[in-house]
């Protein structure tokens, strides 16, 4: 591929993030980033070029879940597509034969940064789903901000799969305190008396609060038993909870 054609792809490219950040990953055009993102990576003059999130955002709604979280709030629209030129453009400038000598100076890319990669938890399972995840990342809700509780997910999954124990228990009573008010009420204990679900609300409320509460309040004594996966092993009824924040927040 000649280089001003090159450049007229990476331009392309351009204008598919433009649209992603301002209208989402359903807006018109955003069909082609999976074809133009391809053909990018695969030239070897452009690869070594292409920032981070290109790499790692695979479809347009991978995009669109990054930019949202790089650039939220009053004004956002506008910093995307400051930010996407900024990023792109002095790459396209390279293989503009009439723009060589002035690429253009490219920002530091905003990194999105979650905890190392985790290795697979000793059951082979995630404690809370990836695709459960993915539907919490993707409510917008105006009542109720769910980056804390996505946070906490995320944390409750690196620390199963590292053999953290008491930071998985840890996590799940935390993330039992910080979901009642999605509900309408003010403790868990109100939410596991009252809702459709609440035999599976009450067994987190009544046996992962209680472990939680032991490991977090005890002592140091002269002989110690630590938690096994077993243990605080939890998903099932915490799946139940998110799949209801899903439903009623999706």
């Amino acid at each position: 591929m000649k280089n001003a054609e090159l450049a007229e792809k990476i331009g392309a490219f351009r204008e598919v993030l433009g649209s992603i950040g301002e209208r989402g990953p359903t807006a018109s055009g955003t069909s082609d980033y999976r074809e133009l993102r391809q053909d990018l990576i695969a030239d070897d003059r452009v690869s070594p070029l292409l920032p981070d999130f290109v790499i790692e955002c695979r479809t347009a709604r991978d995009f669109w879940n990054y930019i949202q979280r790089a650039f939220d709030g009053d004004g956002a629209y506008a910093a995307r597509s400051r930010y996407i030129e900024a990023q792109l453009l002095p790459i396209e400038r390279q293989f503009r034969p009439e723009r060589q000598k002035a690429p253009g100076a490219r920002p530091a890319e905003v990194r999105i940064e979650y905890s190392p990669v985790r290795p697979v938890a000793p059951t082979g399972l995630t404690f809370v789903a990836d695709a459960r995840l993915a539907e919490l990342r993707a409510i917008r809700s105006s009542a109720h901000d769910l980056r804390k509780l996505i946070r906490l997910c995320e944390e409750l999954n690196v620390a199963y799969a590292e053999g953290c124990y008491l930071a998985t228990i840890m996590l799940t009573r935390a993330l039992q305190d910080h979901v009642p008010p999605i509900f309408g009420v003010r403790t868990f204990a109100e939410l596991a008396s009252s809702r459709s679900f609440k035999e599976a609300m009450q067994r987190l409320e009544s046996t992962a609060r209680k472990i939680a509460d032991a490991h977090l309040h005890q002592a140091i004594r002269p002989r110690e038993t630590l938690p096994v996966a077993q243990q605080v092993n939890f998903s099932a009824e915490m799946d139940v909870l998110l799949a209801e924040i899903v439903r009623m927040l999706g």
